[in-house]
């Protein structure tokens, strides 16, 4: 009896492609008896009636049915199935089938009447010659799995016969077999459709089995699909189509008793594998994860139950028969073996090795430490570092609980959020926990070849000779900005200096590569913390590198991954801003955090256009330099600082004439990099961001020339490494101008430390005199009124407690206000102690519990203030002189013999209120989702489904005017393949 087929091909604005089809048809060996064409696409078309005499039908369904419904809108339009010679062959608009494919389907079926489902070997429509779709199976945890890996088909999975599943495009089906499975399961609409059908047919009792001689074009991912799922969905939403198929089937096929077991597990699982997706490099796979999760969990509750019923009432036949057809866990593993290799093979492509060894990085960097070390070598054995902008940090409790919202221990004290500065700080001092004020001594030693080692790297994006690395290396640890940074003990700007040519080096990976990316968070959420006044300069670069990548086309590919990077600096600098702005500070939250301390170019080089030069040259302050110590041999301050800034001349001439040179691109990029840290450090230090005594500060210009100095130092490469200088000793002789000019303008500042006439000396654990440490030992509330004479009438007030201020209690919320700081009449205090008045300052002092008043040393210009203090204090009967140290004078209350009051109850810590413990959570949380798509996983992120990507494209031909080609990566059971 000769079989009767009915051909059904399912069509959502298909365009040319289902006119090549419905060609194909017509160019059967063995015409379908009919053809029912099903309409689901959003516009309505008319489909010219097929060239061969073959009855044909056209219908129009909702948009909005997957495949296999509206295969059933075709079966109900034809008449039931009389007997097992009447077949469905199911197609997709794509599915365009070779003259004989029809004809070797029904041939095998003749061969083998068990078959009930017969699929073909789907080849990709752009190059007919490489596989698509042969077979498809499960794993053994239910992952789907295509048999055929895309290769060229050279006849090497045609012994294949017996399999789990076929795709559904081209399937041929006993259509009584459909009629009593009740065709595909609606729960799976887009994906697995026709893999669970596969598999419900061979619980049934039939075969299942793939036919080499029947091939049929399919367009892959290119593919016009259905309303659910076709060319526009993206990975992601593929990825959640993919797990909502899995954990469906899951529940489907589980036994009664494990339903639940499974329910309850869909969303901690879906949770963890989240975080195996970070880990993967798969960011975007997180919320598919999730979605997946709660829509079986919620959404698939009645479909599910309907599912397992007609699974019921069909099946006869165990699990078991189906257990050898699953690909076993070797051939996962083999194939995901060759999933990583080819992973490697393709990050390594065109990227040439970095040859740090080889190429004199290590040596630089060697070079630098024993500089380095000879430079700080005063500072070994101690156990912290005394400079203008340093004090010892706590405890390794005590650093972590800084971080967050809590108490803090200024002036009179207050409530408020931490800086993100506190975090590197916490960070820095795990390093050496036992004593984290050691990390701040270590920091120093290594200073100068981490700056090496970061300098080399950050080089290795522009340069690709060896020798220019080198000089990039040493340009960067010798920027004058770094080097005073140390002398003066400004820890944010070394932090930031140190931090910032990593940045460089992963931003400039960032949309290749999610862990990149991530890296690059972090880094800016560090360069931001420890110098907030490059806000506004690495907010600016990034919105106008991610609006130029995304304007770009396939060059700017990848600019995505650049949307996220600033999520973990503003997860971080959020609270802080908003309590500055309710406190009526706004700009502070750009003050350098830690200590204040005086800003500006001083008196050597006075002037605006002084200024500038001393900017060009890297040199935020001369008044705190070494060039204008040597005013004392003889050099007027002047002339050394100008001879500085002279050294520096050929650095900014080469930077600017890369602008002229080939690849003038790159050099004007780096210009504008340049540009933008110049006008940070100009114009922040014209702002006024916080106080220090009488002296209102702006933000120290260091950070933002230590950014212009890496724009310089690139272009200056940039032009180095141009085709127009061709002369190989024009080119090395320029380089070595522009390093020796910058290591003479350094050396002084280097000699500093050498002779031991610097600022950075091995300093004590606290900052009190060793008297008030022993007596807060006891009592560690114990205030000490600490005054400091101004050069005018003025007089500093601070209140310290216990062995004195460390500089993990330091706040931008403290120095951004004085008025924090006259809070329970500190400055009346001081002001009436200092001065011979009838006020009487008992309470005051009992209230703060005020147990010493000392006054420091007196600097220039202070002597006549600081002498009147002495002079009052000294009369003042409520206090006896004690000592005189290198701390300054110290006076004793007399009442502190008798006691004072207990101290009153301090405000929460970091998690002791609601708003402390959400803050935190989600700072923390933040940066940990960050760190793990950070984590070099190697192997992990380049791991494939088992499926693995097709090498080549699919869709239509290139000749083709609407063909577009892309890669194809084929996911088990889709119909849209």
């Amino acid at each position: 009896m000769r079989p009767t087929v009915t051909a059904i091909v399912v069509t959502h604005d298909a365009g040319v492609y289902l006119d090549r089809t419905l060609e194909a048809l017509s160019a059967q060996t063995r015409l379908p008896d009919s053809v029912v064409l099903v309409d689901i696409g959003d516009r309505e078309r008319i489909t010219e009636a097929m060239s061969a005499p073959v009855p044909f039908t056209q219908l129009s369904a909702s948009p909005q049915l997957g495949f296999g419904a509206a295969v059933q809108v075709a079966v109900r339009s034809i008449a039931p199935a009389s007997g097992d010679g009447s077949w469905l062959w199911l197609l997709t608009a794509d599915s365009a089938p070779q003259p004989g494919a029809l004809a070797a389907l029904l041939h095998a079926l003749e061969v083998s009447p068990s078959v009930a489902v017969a699929g073909p070997k789907l080849m990709q429509w752009a190059d007919p010659e490489y596989i698509s779709s042969f077979g498809e199976s499960m794993t053994p945890h239910g992952h789907a799995v295509e048999l055929a890996e895309p290769l060229l088909d050279q006849a090497q999975y045609d012994k294949e016969s017996d399999v789990l599943a076929v795709a559904a495009s081209g399937m041929l089906v006993r259509q009584r077999l459909w009629e009593q499975l009740d065709g595909f399961d609606p729960g799976l609409p887009a994906i697995d459709d026709a893999l669970d059908f596969c598999v419900r047919t061979r619980l049934a009792g039939h075969r299942v089995s793939v036919v080499p001689d029947a091939r049929i074009l399919s367009a892959g991912r290119r593919a016009p699909g259905t309303g659910r799922i076709g060319p526009r969905t993206s990975r992601g939403a593929r990825e959640r189509l993919a797990r909502t198929a899995q954990l469906h089937r899951r529940l489907v096929y589980a036994p009664p008793a494990a339903v639940p077991l499974h329910w309850l597990s869909l969303v901690p699982l879906a949770i963890l594998r989240a975080l195996g997706q970070l880990l993967r490099k798969r960011p975007g796979n997180v919320w598919a994860e999730l979605a997946a999760a709660f829509a079986v969990a919620f959404g698939h509750v009645g479909s599910v139950a309907a599912a397992r019923r007609r699974l019921r009432r069909t099946r006869a036949l165990p699990w078991s028969s189906i257990a050898t057809l699953r690909v076993p866990w070797a051939e996962i593993r083999r194939r995901r073996a060759l999933a990583r290799e080819d992973g490697v093979a393709v990050r390594r492509a065109g990227r040439p090795a970095l040859q740090f060894f080889p190429g004199g990085g290590a040596a630089t960097v060697a070079v630098t430490a024993v500089v380095g070390l000879a430079v700080h070598a005063p500072l070994f054995g101690a156990g912290s570092v005394a400079a203008p902008g340093l004090l010892p940090l706590g405890d390794l409790g005590q650093l972590w609980g800084a971080v967050g919202y809590g108490w803090r221990e200024l002036g009179t004290g207050f409530v408020g959020v931490a800086d993100p500065f506190a975090w590197l700080l916490a960070l820095l001092g795990t390093v050496t926990f036992w004593s984290p004020s050691e990390s701040i001594v270590l920091l120093y030693l290594l200073a100068l070849p981490l700056a090496a080692l970061g300098g080399w790297f950050a080089a290795a994006r522009v340069a690709a000779r060896p020798w220019l690395r080198i000089v990039g290396a040493v340009l960067w640890t010798l920027a004058p900005t770094f080097l005073i940074a140390l002398e003066t003990g400004r820890l944010g700007a070394v932090l930031a200096h140190l931090l910032l040519p990593w940045l460089v080096y992963a931003a400039t990976a960032a949309r290749r590569s999610w862990s990149a990316a991530a890296t690059a968070a972090l880094l800016a959420a560090g360069v931001l913390a420890a110098a907030p006044s490059l806000w506004p300069a690495l907010a600016g670069i990034w919105i106008v590198s991610t609006a130029v990548l995304a304007s770009s086309g396939r060059r700017g590919r990848g600019w995505h991954r650049l949307l996220p990077l600033p999520i973990p600096a503003l997860a971080l600098f959020l609270p802080l801003a908003a309590q500055h702005v309710v406190r009526g500070t706004p700009l502070g939250v750009f003050a350098d955090p830690g200590v204040q301390l005086p800003t500006g170019t001083g008196g050597v080089l006075d002037g605006q256009i002084g200024t500038v030069f001393a900017f060009l040259a890297g040199i935020p302050d001369t008044s705190a330099t070494a060039w204008s110590s040597l005013a004392g041999s003889g050099i007027p301050a002047g002339v050394a600082v100008s001879l500085a800034v002279a050294l520096a001349a050929p650095l900014v001439v080469l930077a600017l004439a890369s602008a002229f040179l080939p690849g003038a691109s790159r050099a004007v990029a780096m210009l504008a990099l340049a540009g933008t840290g110049f006008g940070t450090a100009v114009i922040g230090s014209r702002l006024t961001v916080a106080t220090s005594g009488e002296m209102i500060l702006g933000a120290w210009p260091g950070a933002g020339l230590s950014l212009a100095w890496l724009g310089l130092g690139g272009a200056a490469l940039l032009g180095l490494g141009a085709g127009a200088i061709q002369i190989r000793m024009v080119r090395a002789t320029a380089g070595v101008v522009v390093a020796v000019a910058v290591a003479a303008a350094a050396a002084p500042l280097l000699w500093a430390g050498l002779s031991g006439s610097g600022s950075a000396v091995p300093g004590s654990e606290r900052t009190l005199p060793a008297l008030v440490a022993a007596s807060s030992t006891s009592d560690p509330g114990l205030g000490t009124l600490v005054l400091d004479a101004q050069t005018g009438p003025g007089l500093a007030a601070s209140l310290q407690r216990g062995a004195g201020v460390r500089l993990d209690q330091q706040s931008t919320l403290y120095s951004a206000a004085s008025a924090d700081r006259a809070i329970g009449g500190i400055t009346e205090l001081a002001a009436n102690l200092a001065s011979r008045s009838g006020y009487d300052p008992l309470s005051t002092i009992e209230q703060q519990r005020i147990g010493f008043v000392l006054l420091q040393p007196a600097a220039p210009g202070t002597r006549g203030m600081h002498d009147r203090a002495a002079a009052a204090l000294d009369g003042n009967p409520l206090f006896t002189p004690v000592t005189e140290t290198d701390a300054g004078r110290l006076w004793r209350y007399t009442g502190l013999d008798a006691g004072l009051p207990f101290a009153a109850p301090t405000g929460p810590d970091a998690l002791g209120t609601p708003l402390g413990a959400g803050m935190l959570g989600v700072q923390l949380l933040v940066l940990i989702l960050t760190l793990l798509l950070a984590l070099p996983t190697g192997g992990i992120a380049d791991m494939v489904r088992p499926e693995r990507e097709v090498r080549r494209g699919s869709g239509l031909r290139a000749a083709e005017p609407s063909a577009r080609r892309a890669p194809l990566v084929l996911s088990g059971g889709t119909h849209a393949q």
